[in-house]
């Protein structure tokens, strides 16, 4: 390593025009980069344009050496050259300033002092420091940096700094705002610390940005960062996108994001993250728990396609004595999600699809969930790996949501609602579980190895602990291997729409669970369940009739009811063998007699987990009869 030392009057208007510091990293950095990609590329071809620029200072590097170019040196503008270390001193108060560089140096650097906002025009130019930062600008006011047209730029520091007094803690360093445009290429490698920082924010309009390899951050802001165009890549073993006292807005462009320490988030906010562009994007996070977007307060996600891929695993963190899981998305404040389309892929163990603190609200879009991971354990604490879970209200108001979780699908603190949508649960251990949930339209398919539906506080117990589960229009389909399909510890209440339950393989589990009461008032119920003497059907206080008639049927085998006139009132498959029934529509009369059919066939139509609607059914054989005498009419045929 060589020692770089500057004039002594130059260090004292270094420090006379330093800016403000306002990040919360130390302002000293001289740590040693470890575990890193970056070999420098010295033959990096540049592609310098011979073009010219007004109001510029020219600098251009040739392997150790710099030559430059000022019309400004004699109105406030120095330059010290040292070997390929090259120093700007601006006073300059009225003028934008253009510093263009081109050419090659395999150990140098360009700093910057500026008192006026400045342009850093980027016009082919390779700058590998060794001890340093390969651009340092120690200004605060904003620097305008192009890439220009067709060119391609490389900025790679050293694994270790000189020290100074001065903060440095990127390749690409700035204590002012960064805006970037233009439609050339930047690669940029962090061996120290971060790959490209500002301490205040960093904008990005156009152009092709490659963070190589980053020790920490790949980006590093400390009020916020916007894009608006341009692709933008980033590997790190940090955050990706670190904005520490800000917020994070993805407005247009691309951007790939791959991170592999622990920890280590694609998108990490202070405040709030905002995704709004109809372009790619994609996060891919591998540490322990990591996440794809970690956000301090909100986050929108309106448009674009976006992927997030967890891998690593959960850990137990000694600091916090709890269990820190990866996510998809983890929100400390409210979620909506309003349009486009969002595939969350969590792997490791404890994984989960989407964490929130606050409201999670779903307006549109289509969502796709999986999250396989094993059950982390430490001690006799645990974590499981869950689709989308909210601390405070989930409402879904429309859009598509399909869901494979390898314990929850749906899970909230506080209350879910579906007000429209589709709905699909593929796989899970409790499909939608909260105290109180409300399903009042849309499309819900919920498959489950325990139950389905679960209203409840979490006390356990056979009493009525108060929660409810409302059913007020809409499909809802539910199956369940080993458990309760339809379970509430509290209350049910049905006024419409159709419900269709596929019971579990045995007892004791049953179709339908509650602890208080299953008022039904309206729309279609029909489920079936293995043969149990804890079989429930409708409460005595509803309004709707309703009848629960026990027969041993094998699965897939047709069960119909008609009335005296021979009308199909349900034609309904179960998909396991089933010892009960229990069906309740508004078909249903007091005092009418009505007969069970099994077997036959059904021809054309929609089958709709077991329900028959829309064809004809033919043949079949009377199993026996039945009729109203009560709101639950119990009979064995």
């Amino acid at each position: 390593m060589r020692t770089k030392t500057w004039l002594s009057a130059l260090a004292a208007v270094s420090l006379t025009l330093a800016a403000c510091h306002k990040d919360k990293d130390s302002t000293a950095d001289t740590d040693t980069g470890t575990d890193t990609e970056v070999i420098p590329n010295e033959d990096f071809v540049t592609n310098t344009k011979d073009t010219s620029f007004t109001n510029s200072v020219i600098i251009k590097y040739d392997g150790t050496t710099a030559t430059v170019t000022n019309p400004f040196s004699g109105a406030g503008v120095t330059v010290a050259v040292t070997n390929a270390d090259v120093v700007v001193t601006s006073t300059v108060t009225d003028t934008e300033i253009n510093y263009v560089l081109s050419g090659k140096a395999s150990d140098g650097s360009f700093k910057l002092y500026s008192t006026y906002k400045y342009g850093l025009i980027l016009n082919g130019v390779s700058l590998i420091n060794n001890d340093g930062p390969a651009i340092n600008s120690q200004s605060g006011k904003k620097g305008s940096v192009t890439l220009l047209d067709g060119t391609n730029n490389q900025l790679v520091d050293g694994a270790t700094y000189t020290s100074s007094t001065e903060d440095q803690k990127g390749s690409f360093f700035s204590e002012g705002q960064l805006v970037f445009s233009g439609a050339g290429s930047l690669r940029v490698s962090g061996l120290n610390k971060h790959a490209i920082v500002s301490d205040d924010y960093i904008s990005i309009t156009s152009g092709t940005i490659k963070i190589a390899s980053a020790v920490s951050d790949g980006i590093h802001v400390n009020d916020y960062f916007v894009q608006s165009g341009g692709t933008v890549t980033i590997n790190s073993t940090g955050d990706g996108i670190d904005v520490g006292e800000g917020y994070i807005e993805v407005n247009g462009g691309k951007l790939d994001i791959s991170t592999s320490g622990d920890k280590a988030h694609a998108l990490k906010s202070e405040t709030y993250t905002t995704l709004n562009s109809s372009q790619a994007i994609l996060l891919t996070v591998a540490g322990k728990a990591s996440k794809g977007i970690k956000t301090g307060t909100h986050c929108t996600i309106s448009k674009g396609d976006i992927t997030i891929n967890t891998s690593g695993s959960a850990y137990y963190d000694t600091d916090e004595k709890d269990i820190s899981a990866p996510a998809g998305i983890n929100c400390d404040g409210n979620l909506l999600i309003s349009a486009g389309n969002l595939t969350i892929i969590s792997t490791g163990a404890a994984g989960k699809g989407i964490t929130v603190d606050g409201t999670l609200t779903i307006d549109g879009g289509t969502i796709n969930v999986t999250a396989s991971g094993a059950v982390f354990k430490y001690g006799s604490d645990e974590s499981e790996a869950k689709g989308i879970k909210s601390d405070g209200a989930l409402v879904i108001n429309d859009g598509s949501l399909s869901i494979a979780a390898a314990d929850d699908g749906l899970k909230s603190e506080s209350s879910i609602t579906i007000n429209k949508g589709t709905i699909n649960i593929t796989k899970s251990v409790e499909g939608i579980e909260a105290p109180y949930i409300t399903i009042k339209d849309g499309t819900v398919n919920v498959v489950s190895s325990d139950d389905c539906l679960n209203s409840t506080m979490g006390t356990g117990g056979e009493s009525n602990d108060g929660s409810l589960m409302t059913l007020a229009g809409g499909t809802v389909s539910l199956s369940s291997t080993a458990g309760d399909p339809m379970d509430s510890n509290g209350n049910i209440v049905m006024t419409g729409g159709t419900v269709i339950v596929q019971g579990p393989n045995s007892q004791p589990e049953v179709a339908i669970d509650y602890n208080g009461t299953f008022n039904i008032s309206g729309g279609l119920l029909i489920a079936s369940g293995p043969y149990s003497n804890m079989a429930q059907g409708t409460s005595s206080t509803s309004v709707q009739y309703a009848v629960l008639f026990r027969t041993s049927v094998s699965a897939s085998t047709l069960v119909t009811i008609q009335d005296a006139s021979g009308n199909n009132l349900v034609t309904y498959s179960p998909l396991r063998a089933a010892g009960y029934f229990v069906f309740s529509s508004s078909s249903l009369l007091s005092g009418a007699a009505y007969k069970v059919l099994t077997g036959g066939s059904y021809s054309g139509g929609a089958n709709t987990n077991g329900l028959r609607t829309g064809g004809t059914y033919s043949g079949g054989s009377q199993k026996g009869t039945f009729t109203i005498s009560s709101k639950l009419t119990t009979v064995s045929l």
